[in-house]
């Protein structure tokens, strides 16, 4: 067969849509139930209820910590060798230190560390200086000691958010908030010693508190060793702030709350030398204690009408699926499929052929008119 006798009408034939009233009930309350459910879908779930009007951004922020001693310390500790009440299977001698001891190291942004036991040494180079490749240090006067009552210590929480994108800023003591505890319930603290999420007035919390949260016990067993305590090892925990505006439909209203969540398997130690006059003696802190770790996060919406556009037409998407499921069930699966079918599609003459036929002897294309004469 030559080129010039394919039928180049059948071979590139345009398929147009063509609307076709089918009088069946079933097919009818089918389609209007898929639109109904879309629509209430999209309006609903989509735009409501998930608020897809809104542009999500996640906020960044700072943290500043600081921790305050109790004003009076606890005495006969169960823990604590050298007072009278010890009774506990990790027991040590015990020195009670201040916030300004305690805390190493310090004016850290995003963490914090509080020592629960610490290894003093002296050491100095006997008969030796650095010039020399063999010379080292030898230690003298070693202690090993707890420190005494840290769970009685205050921590201040102060944080701040800001959003980039909707230049929304925040701090702490301007909104309300919630901290988890360990039954997994979000609840504030207000008992006049500890205050979280009370808008007007900063996060404090006694670190007893603070890890009764999260259902730690300092003389509970070590996440390392079974042989020794979390106040003898040290532990690093895991502190998320989350900042939220879209938990309602006021976008002016903000909330955070505080998850405490311990790493698993963890101790935490640190290196502190205090130098002499010169570095051939020196005198070591060796720490293990509370590491906190906070992160920020959370989800900061504003109203964005491209986000409200997104959401609409990808919605509709759905109401085309509905009209081929039920085009296929008119077609395919009904017992009057092939009636429906043939209403549906319908194929028409070459194009080619009829203008041959149907021209008047000035050539003029009459099939229109003749048409619309009927």
């Amino acid at each position: 067969m030559g080129l010039f006798n394919l039928d180049w009408d059948d071979l590139l034939a345009y398929n147009t849509v063509k609307v076709v009233k089918i009088r069946d009930a079933r097919l009818g309350i089918l389609h209007l139930s898929f639109m109904v459910g879309i629509i209430l879908y999209i309006v609903v779930f989509q735009i409501f209820l998930q608020k897809g009007y809104l542009e999500i951004e996640t906020p960044l922020g700072s943290i500043r910590t600081s921790l305050m001693a109790p004003s009076v310390y606890p005495s006969d500790l169960h823990y604590c060798t050298n007072q009278g009440g010890y009774n506990s299977t990790y027991a040590m001698d015990c020195q009670y230190w201040d916030e300004n001891l305690v805390v190493f190291p310090v004016g850290e942004q995003s963490s914090f560390t509080a020592t629960t036991r610490v290894r003093t040494y002296n050491q100095v180079t006997i008969g030796c200086s650095f010039t020399d490749p063999t010379c080292r240090y030898t230690n003298l006067n070693e202690t090993n000691l707890y420190l005494a009552g840290v769970e009685n210590f205050t921590l201040m929480i102060d944080h701040t958010m800001y959003a980039p994108i909707s230049q929304i800023q925040k701090n702490a003591v301007d909104l309300s908030g919630y901290i988890r505890n360990q039954d997994g319930d979000d609840v504030t603290l207000d008992d006049g010693l500890n205050f979280i999420g009370i808008e007007g007035v900063p996060d404090i919390i006694t670190i007893g508190t603070f890890l009764q949260m999260a259902n730690i016990d300092l003389d509970g067993q070590s996440l390392v060793n079974a042989s020794n305590s979390i106040r003898y090892d040290g532990v690093i925990v895991m502190v998320f702030i989350t900042y939220s505006n879209t938990f309602s439909q006021n976008l002016n209203s903000f909330k955070y709350s505080y998850y405490i969540q311990p790493i698993e398997e963890s101790e935490f130690t640190v290196i502190e030398p205090i130098f002499g006059s010169d570095i051939t003696s020196r005198y070591i802190f060796k720490r293990h204690g509370l590491r906190i770790l906070f992160f920020q996060t959370g989800t900061i919406g504003k109203f964005e009408f491209q986000s409200l556009l997104l959401t609409f037409v990808s919605g509709m998407g759905l109401l085309a699926v509905s009209t081929i499921v039920v085009d296929q069930l008119a077609i395919r699966i009904l017992p009057q499929r092939k009636s429906y079918s043939s209403f549906k599609f319908q194929v028409t003459e070459g194009m080619q052929p009829m203008k041959k036929i149907i021209t008047n002897d000035k050539g003029d294309d009459v099939m229109y008119s003749n048409i619309e004469n009927l």
